[in-house]
């Protein structure tokens, strides 16, 4: 990199002042004509460096040797000359081997062993090899992070920082954005503090935070810090390939903003500064024909793939590789754009030619593989279809693969997020291979695809909660894993809620993290059961899931894709399959129901009609043939909104669905069946009704002040007339009491504020008492990460408890998810502000059918419908004050054995039957 080009001229001194000033003389002449050329002249400066090479050796002078290799390989780094810097670094390792005793005297041995590593790993990043580029600057990290500031000079500063950019700029192009951008931030942190007036280090840093908020899809910030780092590189002028790459980055997020002036102008910018042998030649090319795309002229956009495919076989000499790949994806893009899909196709499987090993590619491969599997459909042949599935068969397993290196859950969701279309493509042909032949087995099929694209992150967790537990892992470093877990939670808490100066926090929290990642890596390195169960990737079958349902259970899935909703309806002895065609009138119908159910003051008729709509579209297609009393909802995407209990069933009139239903939810089948397998705990609640005066404000300052709950200590009396347990009122209901308490109970009860936050959903909240603090009574969605609760019921009694962000398969980000994650069976949850006063009476109904025996789902629609046939004829009618309320999870009966009361009445009342019955008789 430049900055490199005066580490060595600093070096002159370390020549032995021993040798003849004739020989000094020389060198000196040498290392000058080199220096004129370096960066500018190839092969003029290679001449230079290997006569000072041969000179030094004839003079036994090992050290200029070593000098003269390295400054070789950094100009060959600038010209991305990989046979040289190959043929240095063999040198170079020779010589160390060679000379080791002498090498291991010289005061200078650890910045020439950390510059020849550097060279290591630029060599084989720009080979694409990943792995080895990782682990070579891993070592020099590890070799200079924990020196003392007295034994770092400049050199090593330079070193260490740009061994993070390296990292950080690897898992860019993997697509680990949240873990790169811990690395560029720790780096820019670094530098700041070690050299602050180093410009060119930082703006270097900018430009590659710039590409990675740009790969996420946020191009006005990747802009603003593209053109920064593009002005100090302008004004500088030292930085040509500076320039040449930020321009080029510039126009390709203009080209996504559809700004295709401005994408132009910093084309021209990149050209001036180009030739047709730079390196930066070929991805001139593909920016030009992204333009040419975005500009609909298909013939010029594919001329200049054709000449960046061209520049690239040359550089490669022929041989395969990853960015010969990503130019035909691109080309297949292009191809599928203009409806040339069997083109497209053509390109992708020349793109999957490329990859030599799906295990090192699989970035690349998993792209080739969605965009290939979406273009098969659209040639709607049976034999496509059959292709397609064939496609999507190797998609998932390069999912599976790839899904154990994403360590980071932002990281984890925008992977899922990135391979949805795979999943949506594999049900597309399977529906239609369905429907063409009524081969039930392509319903099968249907059905592990929707499974493996739901809640994989949520079941990751649950397995590898799991998995410590029989992994035969150490104590003692099961202890370090949960400490660190919670030192992390803490530092974040810390750092999101503190004002000012935070970089020696964040600096904490990045080796935290770091910690965390080696600690996890080992296990699964050590504990090959621990890894095997942690990353399971089986589904439950479709058979396995029938024979779990009950004869009056229908489980609905929903897929909910860009063109359609995908449908599988189980009965305990029927499967179905059906496809419901979307558009955007549908999505707005949905939002629209969603505020006027979450409004009390809405009009019932137009919000009935609408749910019927809505009803009509989704439900009765498979209501219709089958006769069940019981709803298992798997929902998907918007469809996370609506509460199922709401729609109405009646094309005249108001009949909701509640009425003849009781509706659980679940995540996912995988999912259920793993929480039906958790045995249930002895029987008793722990219910918090914590008190708010409204004079803390909330850290979230559009939500106002926290509120009096009028009712809420009502609301608990009332359920532990129906349950053995304690509760926790006021002052006593403390985020300390519920930590403490918190694994002696089946049932925990919540009556309290929740809030959302719509910009750090991790950091959504359940509020405890107030004390002078407001934080340390606030439970995040991040802290429940670190708690066990293993509850067979957990009920948040909270506005908008259920909510979240939506991510795609994984549904809400939320607190109900938050207590999942902690090991809780089912959770009964809200989606939206509800009352006060109308939750009251709904949970005192919900507890008292529960200690009836009552499944879950049976006791909330119960409490439902006594509160709406109460209130018919009142606004309480309005869905809003009753259906917000959703159950989730496994919804088996609470255990009995507090219910041995009724037990007991019911043999009483038989045996007084029976013996009034004989007495009858005698007499």
């Amino acid at each position: 990199m430049n900055r490199y080009a005066t580490f060595f001229l600093a070096l002159f001194s370390l020549v032995a002042f021993a040798q003849k000033e004739s020989y000094d003389e020389q060198l000196d002449n040498l290392f000058n004509n080199a220096y004129e050329h370096l960066y500018i002249n190839k092969d003029s400066a290679y001449h230079y460096f290997k006569e000072i090479e041969v000179l030094a050796v004839e003079n036994n002078d090992w050290v200029t040797v070593i000098e003269a290799l390295i400054s070789s390989n950094r100009h060959a780094g600038a010209f991305y000359d990989l046979d040289k810097l190959r043929d240095n670094l063999n040198i170079l390792d020779t010589l160390f081997l060679a000379h080791k005793a002498y090498l291991d005297t010289l005061q200078e041995k650890r910045f020439f062993i950390n510059s020849i590593l550097y060279d290591k790993g630029n060599y084989y990043f720009q080979l694409n090899n990943y792995r080895s580029s990782r682990q070579t600057f891993g070592q020099i990290i590890e070799s200079l992070e924990t020196l003392p500031d007295s034994e770092m000079d400049e050199e090593l500063i330079d070193l260490l920082s740009v061994s993070y950019s390296f990292i950080a700029k690897m898992y860019t192009e993997e697509g680990k954005f949240e873990l790169a951008q811990q690395y560029y931030d720790k780096n820019i942190r670094y530098i700041l503090q070690k050299k602050p007036d180093d410009l060119a280090s930082l703006n270097t840093n900018y430009s590659l935070l710039a590409e990675l908020y740009g790969k996420k899809g946020e191009y006005e910030t990747s802009n603003t810090y593209f053109k920064r780092a593009l002005g100090f590189y302008l004004k500088d002028q030292s930085g040509i390939n500076g320039i040449i790459a930020t321009a080029h980055n510039l126009s390709e997020n203009y080209i996504s903003l559809s700004k295709t002036d401005s994408a132009q102008h910093y084309l021209k910018l990149a050209k001036g500064y180009l030739n047709d042998t730079h390196h930066f030649a070929s991805f001139h090319h593909r920016v030009q024909a992204k333009l040419e795309q975005k500009m609909n002229h298909f013939d010029l956009a594919v001329k200049e793939l054709n000449l960046a495919l061209q520049l690239e076989k040359n550089k490669w000499k022929n041989a395969k590789n990853e960015s010969m790949a990503q130019i035909y994806n691109e080309m297949g893009v292009l191809h599928a754009k203009f409806g040339q899909h069997r083109g497209a196709v053509s390109n992708y499987n020349l793109g999957l030619d490329q990859i030599m090993d799906i295990n090192e590619d699989g970035t690349i491969a998993l792209k080739l593989l969605k965009n290939k599997s979406v273009a098969l459909n659209t040639l709607s042949t049976k034999d496509n279809y059959k292709t397609t599935l064939e496609t999507v068969k190797l998609g998932i397993k390069t999912l599976d693969s790839l899904k154990p290196t994403f360590r980071s859950q932002a990281d984890q969701l925008f992977l899922i997020e990135d391979a949805f279309p795979l999943f949506e493509a594999g049900l597309e042909a399977a529906y239609q291979l369905y429907t063409s032949s009524s081969d039930e087995s392509y319903i099968d099929l249907a059905f592990r695809y929707s499974e493996k694209s739901k809640s994989v992150l949520l079941l990751e967790a649950l397995l590898g909660a799991k998995a410590t537990q029989f992994a035969d892992i150490p104590k003692d470093v099961l202890e370090r894993e949960s400490e660190l877990k919670s030192e992390i939670t803490h530092l974040e808490k810390l750092i999101k809620n503190s004002i000012g100066e935070k970089s020696e926090k964040q600096d904490a929290l990045f080796n935290l993290k770091e910690e965390y990642r080696q600690l996890v890596r080992q296990l699964e390195t050590d504990y090959k059961s621990y890894y095997d169960l942690k990353y399971n990737t089986a589904t439950i079958a479709i058979e396995e899931t029938q024979q779990a349902l009950d004869k009056n259970e229908l489980l609905i899935s929903y897929f909910y894709g860009n063109k359609a909703i995908y449908v599988i309806s189980l009965g305990s002895n029927t499967k179905n399959l059906i496809k419901i065609p979307i558009d955007a009138n549908f999505e707005a119908g949905i939002k629209k129901v969603y505020r006027m159910l979450a409004d009390p003051q809405s009009d019932v008729s137009v919000l009935s009609k609408s749910t019927h709509k809505i009803y009509v579209h989704l439900l009765e297609p498979i209501l219709k043939s089958e006769n069940k009393t019981k709803l298992i909802i798997i929902t998907d995407g918007l469809l996370n909104y609506i509460p199922f209990a709401a729609l109405n069933t009646a094309p005249e009139g108001i009949s909701y669905l509640a009425e003849k239903h009781a509706i659980s939810y679940v995540n996912s089948a995988t999912l259920l069946s793993e929480l039906r397998q958790r045995q249930p705990k002895e029987l008793s609640v722990l219910a918090f009704a914590p008190s708010f005066d409204g004079t803390v404000t909330v850290s979230n300052g559009d939500r106002g002040q926290l509120l009096p709950l009028p009712n809420n200590k009502k609301e608990v009396e009332q359920i532990l007339t129906s349950f053995n347990g304690r509760s926790y009122i006021d002052k006593e209901a403390s985020l300390i009491n519920f930590k403490s308490q918190l694994s002696s109970f089946g049932v925990v009860h919540l009556a309290t504020h929740a809030i959302f936050d719509d910009t750090a959903p991790e950091y959504s909240y359940l509020a405890f008492s107030q004390h002078d603090n407001t934080t340390e009574n606030l439970l995040y969605v991040a802290d429940l990460y670190n708690l066990k609760i293993d509850a067979d019921l957990v009920t948040l009694s909270a506005c908008e408890s259920g909510l979240g962000d939506l991510k795609r398969g994984e549904g809400f980000m939320s607190l109900a998810r938050g207590f999942f994650y902690s090991g809780a069976a089912s959770i009964a949850s809200t989606l939206w502000k509800i009352n006060d006063a109308s939750t009251t009476a709904l949970m005192h109904g919900f507890y008292k059918n529960l200690s009836m025996g009552d499944t879950k789902d049976v006791a909330l629609q119960k409490a439902q419908m006594e509160f709406l046939n109460i209130n018919r004829q009142n606004g309480f009618s309005h869905p809003y004050y009753w259906s917000g309320f959703v159950i989730s999870g496994n919804t088996v009966p609470l255990s009995f054995s507090n219910n041995w009361i009724w037990i007991l009445i019911g043999i009483i009342v038989v045996l007084v039957g029976i013996f009034l019955f004989l007495r009858t008789r005698k007499s």
